[in-house]
C-alpha cells in the first residue's frame, strides 16, 4: 500500500500536467482602432500574471494561454479592454479612444515634440493613410480640402508638375509658397521655371520646371503637420512668413521584420473639354472656321488618349532595440492623356537609426535619391502648345491625314517638312509639335541628413542635425527645321537648359525638460543654425532663331552658328546664420505660456544698416477642462491666444549688385537699392485667437481659429532714372502692406462607433479676407504681377483691393447694362478695368470614412466658393469660329444681344462672325469671358477590403481597394477646372490659356505586408 500511494501520486500528477498542457494553446489576432488602423505596441497581458506580449507594426500579436484566461489589452490614449479566452484561437480586438487621455503628441517647429493640448497656435496633422489611400504622383495634391486655411492648386503640367500651396492667403508680392521641412530639416523647393506670359515663353513654351517636393515618395511619409500662422512658424524666422509643412518620414521597427509592397494603378480620361462645333467649315484659303454649313466629326476627342499611372513601391522595415533600418524603392510610370507624354520616376530611400555608448547616443541618418524623366511635359500658352492647333485649326480639316502625315518630304531641301495649312506662330500641327518639337525634362534630387541626439541627464539633452540637399534640373528641346519661323531658324533650333540648387543646413539644439515641482514644468529649447544656399546655378544654351543651326536638324553645340545665346548665371547665393530659442511654462497641465525668439543674420542684407533681424512670438493656452469641472458631455476644452513676427528675406545680389557678361560684353547690374534706401526683409506681424472643444467622450471635436496678419516692407522695384550714376535699370526699395484676416473651423465626429461598424467624418472650413492696404505712390498704387503685353489679360495688385485683381476689357455698356453701338453700328471695346479676383471667398472640405467589418468606404468632397476666372481659350475659339457657341448663333441667325445704337434704338440681333471676331481673341473683350470659380467636386473615393488571413499565411496583411480621383463636379460654372493653375508662381492666376484639361482617374490599389 505504501508503494501504491506514491505510484498513484505520480500517475495523478502526470495526468494533471498533461491536462494543463492540453488546455494551453497559442492565441493570436490583430488589434486595431475604430477606423481599422492597426495599433502597434499594444500590451497584451494575461490578467493576474506577468506573462504577456506586444503587437507588432501591423497590430498583430501571439500569446500562449488557456481557456478561461483573461487577456488585458492596453495602449496609451485608448480604453483598456479585457477578453476572456474561449474555444477560439483567434481574438481580434478593437480599442476605443479614451476621452480622458488627451496628451496627444504632435511634431512642431524644428522637429520639437509637444503635447497638442499645450499648443498656443493652430496646427493640423494628416497621417499617411490620408496621403496614400488615393495616391497622386505628387503627395501635396492630396492635402486639398483636408486642412482648414490651406489652398492647393494643381499645375496644368500634369504629372510631374509642381503645386501651388497658399496658407492663410497671399501675403507677399514675390513668394507665397510655404517652407517644407523633412524630419526637422528645411529643404530647398524652388522651381527652375514658371510661366508668366499669355503668349508663352519663347524659349520652349510656358513650362513648369517642377520642384523637389513633387519628387517625394508618398509611401515614405508617416505624417504631415501644417503650421499655419506666424506663431507656429516663428522659430523659422525669415523663412517662416508663409507657413510651414512638416513632413515626418517612416523609420525602421525594433521588434519585427516587415516587408510592404504597394501597387497603385489608375487610368485617366480627360474630364473637361470645350464644346466644339462640327457644322461649319473654313472658307477657301482661310485657317478659321467661318465658312459654309457642312458636317464632320469632332476630332478633338480622338486626339486625347486613355492615360495610366502606375505607382509601385516596396519597403523593408527591420531592426532590434539597438538599431533599425528602413529601406524603400518606388517607381512611378505615367502615360499621359496627350500622346507621347510620359513620366518615369524612381525613388530610393535608406534610413538608419541606432543607439551607441550604452544607449546614450541616438544616431539617425538617411539618404533619399529621386530621379524623374518626363517626355513632352504639357505646356500652356500659345507657343509650342499642341492644343492651339487642335482647338483652333479649321474644323473641316483632314485631321487624320495631319496626324499620319504630320511631315512630308520637301524635295528642294531633301528633308521632311511640317504639313499644316497655316503659318501662324501660335498654331502649328499638333503632331509636329509632339514629334518634332520634342522636349525632355529631367529632375534629380539628393537629400542626405544625419541627426545626433545625446541625453546629458534626466532634464537636458543635446541634438545636432546636418543636411545636404541638391536638385538638378535639365530641359532639352529639339526643334526641327520648318517649325514656324517666329520660333525657329530655318535649319531648326536646339535649347539645352541645365540648372542646380544646393542647400546645406546644420543646427545644434539643447533641450530642457524640467519639472520644478508638482505644479510647474518648464520645457525649453536653445539653439543655433546655419543655412547656405546656392540657387539657380544655370548653364543655358540656345542656337537661337536668327543664328540657328549650321546644318539642319543636327542638335549639338558644335552645330551652333553663334554663341551669343550661351550664358551662365546664378540666381541666388546667400547664407543665413541664426540663434533661436523657445521656452514653455506649464502649470498643473492647465495653463501654458510660450515664448519664442529667433535672430537671423543674412548675407543678402550686406551693405544695409542692419544685417540682423529679430523675430519674437508669445502665446498663452488655458485648458478649461482642467481648470473647472465641466458638464459630463464636455470631454475637453481650451482657449489660446498668440502674437508673432516672422519675415521674408530679400533676394540675393540686390544690396551687392553683380555685373554680368553675355556675348563677350560686360553689362552692369540691372537692379540695385534706391539711393538712401536701406533694404530689409518683409515683416509679418500676426495675432491669433483660437479655441478647441471635444464632446461626448471625444466623439465630437471642434477647433475654431481667428487670425489677423499684416505683411509690411514689401520688396518693390521701380524703373530707375536713365541718368542714375550706378547704371541700374531698376531701383529696389521697401514699401507696402498686405493684410489678411480669416476664420478657420475644423470639425471631427464619430457618429457611429462599434466593433463591426464605424463612421468617422470631418469638415474643414476656412475664409480669408485679403486686402492690399498700402502700395507706394511711386508705383501709382498698383503692382503688375503679369503684364498684358499685346493681350487683354493683366494680373495686378491694387491699393485698397484684394490680392490678385484680374483686369481685362469689356464691351461698352450704358447705365442700364445695354451694349452701346457706335455711329457705324459697330461694337465698342472699352478700356482696362477690374473684371474679377482669382481668390475664393471660402473653402470647404468634407471627408468621410465608413468601416463595416473588413470593408471600408472613404470619400472626400472639396469645395471652393467665390472668385472669378478668365478663359482666353474660349475667347480665341470664338474668334476662330470653332466653338459650339458660334455654331448655335449662326443657326439662330445671329447673336442675341441687348444693345442700343447711337440713336438709342434697340438692337437685339448681331452678325455672328462680326460679334465674335470683335469680342473674341486674346486681345478682344476678354472681360466677357469671365466665369465663377465656385466649384464642388468629388475629389477622392476608395472602396476597400481587408482580407482575413490564417496564421499560416505568408502574408501578415492584404488589402485591395477600388480608387477614384477627381471623379466629377457636383457644381462648376467655368468651362475648365478652376483648381488648376497655369503657374505656381505669383503671376498668371485665374486664367486659362490652352492649359491641359483636367482628368478623372479610376483604378486599383493593392497593399501586401509580409
Amino acid at each position: 500500500m505504501k508503494k501504491l500511494i506514491p505510484l498513484l501520486i505520480i500517475i495523478f500528477s502526470l495526468v494533471f500536467t498533461s491536462e494543463v498542457i492540453a488546455q494551453e494553446k497559442t492565441v493570436s489576432g490583430t488589434v486595431t482602432a475604430t477606423d481599422q488602423t492597426p495599433l502597434p505596441g499594444v500590451n497584451v497581458v494575461i490578467q493576474g500574471t506577468t506573462k504577456g506580449s506586444q503587437t507588432d507594426f501591423d497590430g498583430k500579436y501571439t500569446i500562449d494561454a488557456s481557456n478561461g484566461d483573461v487577456l488585458v489589452f492596453s495602449f496609451i490614449g485608448m480604453k483598456t479592454k479585457t477578453v476572456t479566452i474561449a474555444d477560439s484561437f483567434t481574438i481580434n480586438v478593437v480599442l476605443l479612444e479614451d476621452a480622458q487621455s488627451l496628451d496627444e503628441v504632435i511634431i512642431t517647429a524644428l522637429g520639437i515634440k509637444k503635447e497638442k493640448k499645450s499648443l498656443t497656435y493652430s496646427a493640423q496633422e494628416i497621417k499617411s493613410d490620408e496621403l496614400t489611400r488615393v495616391k497622386d504622383a505628387n503627395p501635396i495634391n492630396n492635402l486639398s480640402g483636408k486642412i482648414a486655411g490651406l489652398n492647393v492648386n494643381r499645375s496644368s503640367a500634369g504629372a510631374g508638375g509642381s503645386v501651388k500651396v497658399v496658407i492663410r492667403g497671399n501675403s507677399s508680392t514675390r513668394n507665397n509658397q510655404p517652407l517644407y521641412v523633412i524630419d526637422g530639416v528645411p529643404i530647398s523647393n524652388n522651381s527652375s521655371s514658371q510661366p508668366n506670359s499669355i503668349f508663352g515663353d519663347f524659349n520652349g513654351g510656358n513650362r513648369d520646371g517642377g520642384d523637389a517636393i513633387s519628387l517625394i515618395n508618398p509611401d515614405d511619409i508617416e505624417s504631415m503637420t501644417v503650421l499655419k500662422g506666424a506663431s507656429a512658424s516663428a522659430l523659422y524666422g525669415s523663412q517662416g512668413a508663409n507657413g510651414v509643412i512638416l513632413i515626418t518620414t517612416k523609420k525602421g521597427t525594433s521588434d519585427a521584420t516587415i516587408v510592404r509592397i504597394s501597387s497603385n494603378t489608375t487610368f485617366e480620361k480627360v474630364a473637361d473639354l470645350p464644346d466644339f462645333q462640327t457644322q461649319y467649315m473654313s472658307n477657301p484659303g482661310s485657317d478659321t472656321s467661318w465658312g459654309a454649313n457642312s458636317s464632320f466629326s469632332n476630332y478633338v476627342e480622338d486626339f486625347f488618349e486613355t492615360g495610366s499611372t502606375q505607382i509601385s513601391s516596396v519597403s523593408l522595415s527591420a531592426g532590434n532595440e539597438k538599431s533599425q533600418t528602413y529601406l524603400s524603392y518606388a517607381n512611378t510610370n505615367v502615360q499621359g492623356v496627350i500622346p507621347t507624354n510620359t513620366l518615369n520616376k524612381h525613388n530610393f530611400n535608406l534610413r538608419e537609426t541606432a543607439k551607441f555608448f550604452n544607449d546614450k547616443l541616438d544616431v539617425n541618418a538617411s539618404i533619399t535619391l529621386s530621379t524623374q524623366k518626363i517626355t513632352n511635359k504639357p505646356v500652356n500658352g500659345l507657343y509650342f502648345n499642341p492644343l492651339t492647333g487642335l482647338y483652333l485649326g479649321p474644323r473641316d480639316g483632314n485631321f487624320s491625314d495631319y496626324k499620319t502625315n504630320f511631315e512630308v518630304l520637301d524635295p528642294s531641301r531633301n528633308l521632311m517638312a511640317q504639313n499644316w495649312p497655316t503659318d501662324r506662330d501660335i498654331m502649328q500641327n499638333p503632331f509636329w509639335i509632339l514629334n518634332r518639337n520634342t522636349s525632355i525634362d529631367k529632375n534629380e534630387h539628393v537629400l542626405a541628413t544625419i541627426s545626433l541626439s545625446y541625453p546629458v541627464n534626466d532634464w537636458l539633452s543635446l541634438r545636432s542635425r546636418m543636411s545636404y540637399d541638391k536638385l538638378f534640373n535639365t530641359f532639352d528641346k529639339k526643334i526641327f527645321a520648318t517649325t514656324q519661323a517666329t520660333l525657329s531658324h530655318t535649319n531648326g533650333r536646339y535649347i539645352l537648359d541645365k540648372s542646380n540648387d544646393t542647400q546645406m543646413y546644420a543646427d545644434f539644439i539643447a533641450t530642457i525638460n524640467k519639472k520644478v515641482n508638482d505644479d510647474l514644468e518648464i520645457n525649453a529649447n536653445i539653439g543655433t543654425s546655419v543655412t547656405n544656399y546656392r540657387i539657380g546655378d544655370r548653364t543655358f544654351l540656345d542656337s537661337g532663331v536668327s543664328a540657328g543651326l549650321g546644318l539642319a536638324n543636327w542638335f549639338t553645340l558644335a552645330n551652333f552658328n553663334s554663341t551669343v545665346n550661351i550664358n551662365q548665371s546664378l540666381a541666388s547665393k546667400k547664407e543665413v546664420q541664426s540663434l533661436f530659442g523657445n521656452i514653455q511654462f506649464g502649470y498643473k497641465g492647465m495653463l501654458y505660456a510660450d515664448i519664442t525668439a529667433r535672430n537671423d543674420w543674412s548675407s543678402s542684407l550686406v551693405n544695409t544698416d542692419n544685417l540682423s533681424f529679430f523675430y519674437p512670438s508669445f502665446g498663452l493656452t488655458g485648458v478649461i477642462s482642467e481648470m473647472v469641472e465641466l458638464p459630463e458631455a464636455i470631454s475637453f476644452g481650451k482657449v489660446r491666444i498668440s502674437y508673432a513676427e516672422v519675415g521674408n528675406d530679400i533676394p540675393s545680389f540686390i544690396t551687392s549688385p553683380q555685373n554680368t557678361i553675355g556675348g563677350g560684353t560686360v553689362s552692369g547690374a540691372s537692379i540695385g537699392p534706391r539711393p538712401g534706401e536701406s533694404l530689409q526683409p518683409e515683416k509679418q506681424t500676426s495675432f491669433e485667437f483660437g479655441t478647441e472643444w471635444r464632446f461626448f467622450e471625444n466623439r465630437l471635436g471642434l477647433e475654431l481659429t481667428y487670425y489677423n496678419s499684416d505683411t509690411k516692407n514689401q520688396f518693390m522695384v521701380i524703373p530707375a532714372p536713365a541718368t542714375n550714376p550706378f547704371g541700374y535699370s531698376n531701383y529696389a526699395f521697401n514699401a507696402g502692406n498686405i493684410n489678411n484676416t480669416g476664420v478657420e473651423l475644423a470639425l471631427t465626429a464619430k457618429p457611429i462607433v462599434s466593433e463591426d461598424f464605424n463612421w468617422n467624418t470631418s469638415l474643414n472650413f476656412a475664409t480669408n479676407k485679403n486686402k492690399v492696404t498700402e502700395l507706394p505712390n511711386e508705383l501709382g498704387g498698383r503692382v503688375v504681377l503679369t503684364d498684358a503685353g499685346v493681350n487683354h489679360y493683366r494680373y495686378v495688385l491694387e491699393e485698397g483691393e484684394a490680392f490678385g485683381i484680374i483686369e481685362g476689357k469689356k464691351l461698352v455698356r450704358d447705365s442700364q447694362g445695354r451694349i452701346q453701338l457706335d455711329a457705324d453700328g459697330k461694337l465698342q471695346v472699352g478700356d482696362w478695368e477690374a473684371v474679377g479676383n482669382s481668390n475664393p471667398d471660402f473653402t470647404l472640405g468634407w471627408s468621410n470614412s465608413f468601416n463595416y467589418k473588413n470593408f471600408s468606404l472613404d470619400f472626400h468632397i472639396d469645395g471652393r466658393f467665390g472668385g472669378e476666372v478668365m478663359s482666353i481659350t474660349e475667347a480665341m475659339m470664338d474668334q476662330f469660329g470653332t466653338s459650339q457657341r458660334t455654331a448655335d448663333a449662326r443657326n439662330a441667325g445671329g447673336v442675341t444681344i441687348n444693345a442700343v445704337d447711337a440713336s438709342g434704338n434697340a438692337v437685339t440681333t448681331f452678325d455672328t462672325e462680326t460679334y465674335y471676331s470683335t469680342i473674341g481673341g486674346r486681345a478682344g473683350a476678354t472681360g466677357e469671358y469671365m466665369y465663377k470659380a465656385t466649384n464642388i467636386s468629388l475629389r477622392e473615393l476608395a472602396f476597400g477590403y481587408n482580407f482575413n488571413l490564417k496564421d499560416t499565411s505568408l502574408f501578415k496583411a492584404v488589402s485591395v481597394s477600388m480608387v477614384g480621383r477627381n471623379l466629377f463636379f457636383l457644381y462648376k460654372d467655368a468651362p475648365f477646372d478652376p483648381n488648376i493653375s497655369l503657374s505656381t508662381g505669383e503671376g498668371l492666376q485665374g486664367v486659362d490659356v490652352f492649359g491641359m484639361p483636367s482628368t478623372r482617374s479610376l483604378g486599383l490599389n493593392i497593399n501586401l505586408t509580409f
